[in-house]
């Protein structure tokens, strides 16, 4: 009997050990799952000529004109089954002094983070860009080269002025060439979800040397005085004037309609992009603005790029004011290495009907009703 225990015992013994060896054999692959974190930045410095800032002439050096100045820390890890966990956090700040851009926020720029499955999707959490950004950007000649040739005010967000906070976002897999994503941001106020909220949605599709994307965003009482911490904060029309109403009254609520079109040609690239505004005031009235910009790029050689874009703005209040503004972009962009590039920009507004001063992005408004910018400066990655 004893004999017969001690066998029992010891069978039962090899068989829990071989257990755990075939447990630990079936987790190998998640102990080799791969995980990364990455530095990242850009730095970008110019010379900065305004005609008419506030009725001066101004020279100055800037920060970011191509491209604002950061630095970003982003990883993921891999979870196994093809599905991996992903952040971003990303700092802005200003090279010509130091300073913390987006209010002195440390990751002001993104902060997010979430899982991607290469079959389900990706689901991000946090402070993101909205989809007339991830969409549409590369719409813009001044994200391809014109530095502060957006749209006046970045009245559709394409150049990214504002974030969105507290959002949740989804993003399809690519699926024959075609994409879609949406998001929604919370007001996080008790009793208000609708105060400080926003939300957006939008698709891209690409074939060869095609590209077509469409987004739309709705922002609900953005930079609510009485919501601070709400999905849209900080930046809200900073250097916009549309930010108020004609009587001096803050925006209810912000719609956005955009669709862009890019076709590269070979000898040339040429983009197409239209968004519709919709801004209705706390104080009842409202303004409509649609925006429409052609612009060509062309490599001269693999390091000499080239670019030209016309951007015509119309808009009409519900009093009947009808601003309207015509702005030329003009570029030339010499790449030192893969990382460092050299630039030389021109810009030229002209505002017109009921808008009396022109405002190139992130200046002064003029007193006039042109303005003219040149910029020289470099940029690099790392």
């Amino acid at each position: 009997m004893k004999v017969k225990d001690h066998t029992s015992s010891l069978f039962a013994r090899n068989i829990l050990t071989f257990s755990i060896f075939a447990s630990l054999i079936a987790a190998a692959p998640l102990a080799r799952a791969q995980s990364s974190v990455s530095l990242y930045g850009l730095i970008s410095v110019g010379l900065s000529y305004s005609s008419n800032a506030g009725g001066k002439p101004l020279y100055q050096m800037a920060n970011g004109p191509q491209q604002p100045s950061r630095w970003g820390l982003k990883g993921q890890e891999d979870l196994g089954g093809g599905r991996s966990a992903i952040f971003d956090l990303e700092n802005g700040f200003s090279i010509t002094n130091g300073s913390a851009a987006q209010g002195g926020r440390l990751f002001g720029r993104q902060a997010w983070v979430g899982i991607a499955d290469k079959n389900l999707g990706t689901i991000t959490m946090g402070r993101q860009y909205d989809e007339m950004t991830k969409q549409l950007n590369w719409t813009e000649s001044a994200v391809q080269f014109a530095t502060y040739g957006a749209h006046v005010g970045d009245n559709d967000n394409i150049f990214d002025a504002l974030r969105l906070q507290n959002s949740v976002r989804y993003e399809s897999p690519v699926m024959a060439g075609l994409s879609f994503a949406g998001q929604y941001a919370f007001s996080n106020q008790a009793g208000a979800f609708s105060n400080n909220s926003a939300f957006s949605a939008g698709s891209t599709y690409v074939h060869g040397p095609f590209k077509v994307a469409v987004a739309m965003s709705q922002y609900n009482h953005p930079a609510a005085m009485d919501n601070s911490s709400g999905a849209v904060s900080d930046n809200y029309g900073f250097t916009s004037p549309f930010a108020t109403s004609l009587g001096g009254s803050g925006v209810e609520k912000q719609r956005i309609f955009g669709v862009g079109a890019g076709y590269d040609f070979g000898i040339v690239q040429a983009t197409l992009a239209y968004t519709n505004v919709l801004f209705d005031y706390m104080d009842t009235s409202g303004l409509r603005l649609q925006n429409a910009e052609l612009s060509l790029t062309h490599n001269i050689t693999p390091s000499l790029l080239v670019g030209a874009a016309y951007i015509y703005t119309t808009g009409k209040y519900s009093d009947s004011e009808k601003p309207h503004y015509n702005q030329v972009n003009l570029g030339i962009d010499y790449s030192l290495s893969r990382r460092t590039d050299v630039y030389l920009i021109g810009l030229y507004q002209r505002a017109g009907g009921a808008a009396q001063y022109a405002q190139i992005f992130s200046s002064t408004a003029s007193t006039s009703n042109s303005e003219t910018q040149v910029i020289a400066g470099i940029r690099t990655r790392f």
